[in-house]
């Protein structure tokens, strides 16, 4: 799991990229912060959040979530009974930051099933 973070945090645009439970508990993680627990738990609860506020709305699930802030971006991207969660920095390439978290979601879903 560790190597499929590593090679999108290896991309320009990507600053962290972690993989938690939907309970909010960190699975593995590159993170440039102190406050991993604090990320993964809240990063988890904005997930299901927004899921349930789609379904109702939608009637529909939600798949990828882009948060766009000043300094850039916080995309996250349910893969299985996990959410993977990238943050980038300014203004780079996010149509590439998303492709790359799908093919990390499927290989990460590999990984799992064979646990």
């Amino acid at each position: 799991m560790e190597t499929i973070l590593q090679r999108l945090t290896d991309l320009d645009e990507v600053h962290d990229a972690i993989l938690v439970g939907k309970d909010g508990l960190i699975v593995a993680g590159i993170l440039h912060s102190e406050d991993e627990e604090v990320i993964g738990a809240m990063s988890a609860a904005a997930f299901g959040s927004i899921s349930n506020l789609t379904a109702q709305a939608n009637n529909s699930e939600a798949q990828h979530v882009i948060i766009e802030t000043k300094s850039g971006t916080i995309q996250m991207e349910e893969t299985g009974d996990l959410i993977l969660i990238v943050t980038t920095q300014g203004q780079g390439n996010l149509g590439r930051v998303r492709v790359e978290m799908q093919k990390a979601c499927k290989q990460l879903l590999q990984v799992v099933a064979n646990y």
